[in-house]
């Protein structure tokens, strides 16, 4: 599947027994197929169970804006798929993201919250990538650095969103799981006290690295 960061997109979160799964990944593929013909569709991704006891499969649809979105969660050929789906699988919950990074965070699966807000989420990730490229730079850049600078640059590039994809956001957003979901007015001291702790621990990394790289 094709990862990417989008505007709008949608989750899919399906609990599927495990003997229909084949059965269901056809329909991913299928279903995929057929939003590529929707203006402004950027891509799919599937997400397994992260609980095998669960059963429960994410896939998540990114458009380029949300009427793109719109256009396509209200198609005639959509509803054709999504009864396809509930006649041979059962019935799902849809949920719809706003916010480039909404992806990243549909890993948090059947505890997904789609309140989380963008700003949140962005600090997340920048909370992730500093320390993630900083520490490429150190230990990775002196090996890159004799190709030249675009070639280092594209090495480090593909490398910190790797890690950031299938390492860093998924372990942050499980630290991180109780600050993103208070999002409440009544736990509006938590978000605040959270984000505050956070740019903290930022600076103080920054500080950290200061002897080593200057």
């Amino acid at each position: 599947m094709e990862t990417c960061v989008a505007k709008s997109s949608a989750a899919i979160v399906q609990r599927v027994p495990p003997e229909a799964t084949d059965k269901f990944k056809q329909w991913q593929r299928d279903v995929s197929t057929a939003a590529q013909h929707f203006s402004g569709y950027e891509g799919t991704d599937l997400y397994p169970p992260a609980n095998d006891a669960t059963g429960e499969w994410v896939s998540v649809i990114h458009f380029a804006d949300q009427p793109a979105l719109q256009a396509w969660i209200n198609s005639s050929e959509r509803a054709k798929y999504v009864a396809q789906l509930r006649e041979t699988v059962g019935d799902f919950e849809l949920k719809t993201l706003d916010g480039g990074f909404s992806a990243w965070f549909a890993s948090m699966q059947g505890d997904f919250e789609p309140g989380i807000p963008p700003w949140k989420m962005a600090t997340t990730v920048l909370f992730g990538l500093y320390p993630t490229v900083m520490l490429l730079t150190i230990f990775v850049g002196p090996f890159t650095s004799r190709m030249g600078m675009s070639v280092a640059m594209l090495i480090g590039n593909a490398m910190s969103v790797a890690l950031l994809q299938w390492a860093v956001v998924p372990a942050l957003t499980r630290v991180l799981k109780p600050w993103l979901e208070a999002n409440s007015p009544a736990k509006q001291v938590v978000s605040i006290a959270g984000v505050a702790g956070l740019f903290a621990l930022l600076i103080g990394i920054a500080f950290a690295f200061r002897p080593i790289t200057g």
